[in-house]
């Protein structure tokens, strides 16, 4: 008898334990896509219920992202291992902007980009041709279906160098 009541008891306890509170997923990290050839790996993410919190100091452009139910923030990256003995042999470049939630089809072109906050970064050891720029010379058209977010982004950076100018998912 005494063992059954313990047994009853740790079941009683177990369940306890087991209660868990319902929490609403605010800032969901998606890998939408990752494509890895010859030493080069791209990778598209989603964030969902996030915003893009753009800075600028001493001249230098920077980003954060907090959340806000009410935009999603799209980050494509293309990375390439130059020198694997160097330290700084790396070589990345990064597009990131923000689209509304709510966005069943939109284009845009040029100035309007800054409407998204795009930004494009590099990052090497290149000499002062890296960091974040602004992105305003380029297309991009943005669809949401039951699917998915789906994009095609077509882009120049006039500031730096780049190897990626256009980017489809």
């Amino acid at each position: 008898m005494r063992f059954l009541s313990i047994i009853i008891l740790s079941l009683f306890l177990l369940n306890l334990s087991s209660c868990k509170t319902s929490q609403k997923v605010t800032n969901e990290k998606t890998l939408l896509q990752i494509d890895s050839t010859k030493g080069v790996a791209q990778k598209t993410y989603l964030f969902r219920n996030r915003k893009l919190v753009v800075s600028e100091v001493n001249g230098s452009l920077g980003y954060t992202m907090e959340d806000n139910e009410k935009t999603s923030v799209v980050r494509f990256s293309y990375e390439k291992d130059m020198d694997k003995a160097a330290y700084d042999g790396g070589y990345r470049e990064e597009v990131v902007f923000e689209i509304p939630n709510d966005l069943v089809e939109q284009n845009y072109s040029d100035l309007e980009l800054q409407n998204t906050k795009m930004l494009f970064g590099r990052y090497c050891f290149c000499r002062s041709k890296t960091g974040l720029y602004k992105v305003s010379q380029g297309n991009l058209h943005v669809a949401t279906s039951k699917k998915g977010t789906h994009f095609e982004l077509q882009f120049k950076i006039s500031e730096v160098p780049q190897i990626v100018t256009e980017i489809k998912y």
